[in-house]
């Protein structure tokens, strides 16, 4: 089962039968006390283990015995009080999207219900507000007083309708203690439609509020879909950049290799899975050894070692050592990787919601004590019981806070929607609000700073030169460094390799008999194999050019060296430039020797890290952050992690499918510049999200306010709240990507 990754605790009951675990898209959450809710719904049903409920993914995860409950009972147990569960599709978008589609109708339902009587209030009520009417011309008019039945009948169909959610919402806030924006707006709607119908019973009926309790409900509504929308978009839009660029198998046939979807392949099946690769499907190993990560399925925080009849999970990830493995019976593909990465991207709770959360807990204290004051100060001054409620409930009303439930998720959603177009996909919704802190950016070289697609320059073979190059082939045919993509076009690797292991400088495996080994000469050193001066000197002359030796051998001897060369990115030395001029350090990791490295040394950048170890670069890492925030721009063939352990993680899409699990974004194109782009969008997202807030804040107050003092009445507070709504759509519409999209 997946890792659970929410930020609060999850409600779970013990077994010892194997279990499964599925994520249900959720409907109708308003706030986070739902999350406790729906957590104990789901444990109530019998067979289910443990629940993790997530108002921001707006889904559940559920652990479950299959033997003893399926996912459609599942769903049916949580769709009590309302709310809407969708049992789990292939897609891991499908159920949000027909969630969004039944929001979509239900506010559009609402928009219908509400025109006629707007209508109305147009034609015959607002004239009176106005003065153009006097008030008894209401009790007058036969055809006005004919239609109170169906404007009570159609505010009662919005209000409790329409409106469900919203009290549901605020009824489970109270039931567990906690005060939301939920409850604020329930109050203001069922205070505002009380009003009405005891207007129309025993006060003045010029003033009757059916229509803004069915504002209020209404633009809650539209102001719900409009964030469920925004972020559907963000999540289809990153489903779609990872679902094809991280499902591939490597499958064996008779003729060699090739590269396939994992969907489609059979039990059965050979597959060979390389360092830094996640393991397709379950399977179990036939073949080679190593270690992988288990944590994203199964909790393991410790690398654990494979041999030959272990059996591995699908969705692990080889850290070191190539093995093969046969597929088995119902074996688990990534797309339930791709969930659960869906569901920590979605999960996860920002500092805005966290800021939102604690407003709240004193804006409707605050707001609901200022409404009773307002009206006992009215009554006792002198005023009728009308009046004084009417005042109230002026403040109620203008206090909504509809916009200040809009103005995190709407900044983050734009600054996360022009991220995206700018090249930048975000897999921890923090990231724009922890990467504006980064003072330090490290940057790994090789498929980063540089092309990562090397190409050999040269070779030096002291025997048989066709030998050297399949044998070289054949044991980087089981690696994952950008190496084995160029030897590999210079010959055709012999199908007798096993035993493949991963060193600290390079990799070795049993070619047909024979341990060969690739790597820098220091493998050789460690391995206490002999190094012929001929190949010495070949490789100092590699390093002087700059280029990156590879020296092979076999049988306790290296007998040649290839040379290889890896282009600089293009742009790489600007965006290093502008990152320094911005005041931040930026250093360079590399595994290459220091004569490899020093053509970087030229540069902005502050300090390049030479002849480092893969497992190394996570230690620098750490040392760096003794100093300050740290940023790590890697592709992930070695440096996972080194991105796991910074402060932010981002990597380029083409490295290996470690890479997504480790890093907090993708760059999902080969310009480097969409990393200063990134940090751009997160600033003003920050700004966005500031701005946001006063005006969700100031409208309100300003209201309130007039309220006190009797200028503002229902229906002018209810505009106000349109406004101040409006406003803050609007100001989170604009764009983000400014002169560096």
């Amino acid at each position: 089962m997946y890792a659970d990754s929410t930020t609060h605790d999850s409600r779970t009951t013990t077994d010892t039968a194997a279990a499964e675990t599925a994520y249900f898209s959720l409907r109708g959450m308003h706030t986070r006390a739902c999350e406790s809710f729906l957590e104990t719904l789901a444990t109530d049903i019998d067979g289910v283990r443990d629940a993790a409920a997530s108002y921001s993914a707006e889904s559940v995860r559920v652990t479950y015995d299959p033997e003893r409950v399926d996912t459609d009972a599942i769903a049916d147990g949580l769709s009590r009080w309302g709310y809407r569960a969708s049992a789990p599709s292939p897609d891991a978008t499908d159920e949000d999207r027909s969630a969004l589609a039944f929001d979509r109708v239900r506010t559009a339902f609402a928009i219908i219900v509400v025109a006629p009587v707007y209508m109305l209030y147009l034609v015959f009520f607002y004239p009176v507000y106005l003065g153009f009417y006097p008030d008894a011309y209401l009790d007058a008019n036969a055809i006005v007083v004919g239609l109170y039945g169906p404007v009570v009948l159609f505010t009662t169909i919005t209000v409790f309708g329409v409106g469900f959610p919203i009290f549901r919402s605020a009824y489970i806030s109270l039931r567990e203690r906690r005060l939301t924006l939920d409850v604020l707006i329930a109050l203001s709607a069922l205070a505002t439609y009380a009003y009405s119908v005891l207007s129309l019973a025993f006060f003045d009926k010029a003033y009757l509020s059916f229509d803004v309790a069915m504002t209020i409900i209404v633009v809650a509504t539209i102001a719900n879909y409009v964030r469920a929308a925004d972020e559907q978009r963000t999540i289809t839009d990153l489903a779609e950049r990872l679902d094809g660029s991280q499902s591939r198998a490597t499958r064996l046939t008779n003729g060699g290799t090739e590269t396939l979807p994992a969907d489609d392949c059979e039990a059965g099946d050979t597959l060979l899975v390389k360092p830094g690769e996640h393991v397709p499907l379950d399977g179990r190993v036939i073949d080679g050894r190593g270690a992988v990560d288990e944590a994203l399925v199964t909790g393991e925080a410790r690398p654990q070692r494979k041999v030959p009849g272990d059996g591995v999970v699908g969705g692990s990830i080889a850290i070191d050592g190539a093995f093969e493995i046969r597929v088995g019976d119902g074996a688990t593909s990534l797309l339930d990787r791709l969930r659960a990465l869906v569901w920590d991207l979605r999960a996860t709770r920002t500092n805005a919601a966290r800021l939102t959360s604690r407003i709240a807990r004193r804006y409707v204290p605050l707001v609901s004590a200022l409404a009773v004051v307002t009206f006992a100060g009215w009554l006792l001054a002198g005023a009728t019981l009308d009046t004084a409620l009417l005042t109230g409930l002026s403040v109620l009303v203008v206090a909504c806070p509809v916009a200040l439930a809009l103005a995190g998720p709407l900044a983050l959603g734009r600054g996360l929607a022009t991220a995206a177009d700018c090249g930048v996909a975000v897999l921890d919704r923090t990231l724009l609000e922890r990467i504006t802190d980064v003072d330090i950016v490290a940057f790994d070289k090789t498929g980063t700073l540089t092309t990562g697609e090397l190409h050999v320059t040269g070779i030096t073979a002291l025997g048989d030169r066709e030998e050297l190059l399949a044998r070289a082939a054949a044991v980087e045919s089981r690696s994952g460094h950008p190496i084995a993509a160029a030897i590999g076009e210079q010959a055709t690797p012999t199908e007798d390799v096993g035993e493949f292991e991963y060193h600290r400088y390079g990799v070795s495996a049993t070619v047909e008999g024979s341990r060969t080994a690739v790597g820098n000469p220091a493998l050789f050193d460690e391995l206490d194999w002999e190094i012929p001066e001929t190949v010495r000197s070949r490789v100092a002359e590699i390093r002087a050019a700059g280029e990156l030796p590879a020296v092979v051998g076999w049988d306790d001897a290296a007998t040649g060296v290839v040379a290889l060369a890896d282009a600089p990115r293009e742009g790489w030395n600007e965006v290093v430039e502008r990152l320094a001029a911005d005041g931040r350090r930026v250093v360079c990791i590399t595994g290459d020797d220091p004569q490899v490295a020093a053509r970087f040394e030229e540069s902005a950048i502050d300090e390049v890290f030479a002849d480092v170890a893969p497992e190394a670069k996570e230690e620098i890492v750490q040392e760096l952050g003794e100093a300050g925030t740290v940023a790590m721009v890697g592709d992930g063939t070695n440096d996972a992690p080194a991105l796991a352990a910074a402060d932010v993680g981002v990597a380029m899409l083409a490295g290996s499918d470690f890479t997504a699990t480790a890093a907090d974004a993708l760059l999902t194109s080969d310009d480097l510049d969409s990393f200063i782009d990134c940090l751009a969008i997160a600033r003003r997202t920050r700004r966005r999200f500031v701005g946001n807030l006063v005006l969700a804040i100031a409208v309100p107050v300003v209201g309130m306010m007039l309220a006190v003092a009797g200028v503002v009445t229902p229906v002018v507070a209810s505009a106000l709240l349109v406004v101040g709504t409006l406003l803050v759509v609007l100001n989170s519409r604009r764009s983000l990507a400014g002169d560096n999209s």
